[in-house]
């Protein structure tokens, strides 16, 4: 299969539809990046360990980085597109952990 994110696909949609590619900083030199848990059951703290695991590869590959832990509630709260457009105001970057 082909690697063009054209066919990447959400697979919890109901429909197929193309998406274009997210925005990208041509650098992310001094950037902020968001760690975002948004674990089912926070409390089991997977989420934090799979951003504590990326904190510390990114710190390691662009030392000019900060970070802020950022709690995202997958039910509940805005509409995913509001929420990206307000981290998108506040953040580089994100780097999300999302599952159960």
């Amino acid at each position: 299969m082909s690697s063009d994110s054209s066919r990447y696909i959400n697979p919890v949609s109901d429909a197929y539809e193309v998406k274009s590619e997210a925005k990208r900083s041509s650098s992310l030199s001094d950037a902020t990046v968001g760690l975002v848990d948004s674990m089912l059951n926070p409390g089991a703290m997977w989420g934090q360990g799979i951003l504590d695991a990326a904190e510390e590869f990114l710190s390691r590959t662009q030392t000019s980085l900060t970070f802020a832990r950022v709690a995202r509630t997958p039910v509940g709260g805005p509409s995913p597109a509001r929420w990206a457009t307000a981290m998108a105001e506040q953040y580089s970057a994100l780097v999300t952990a999302a599952g159960d």
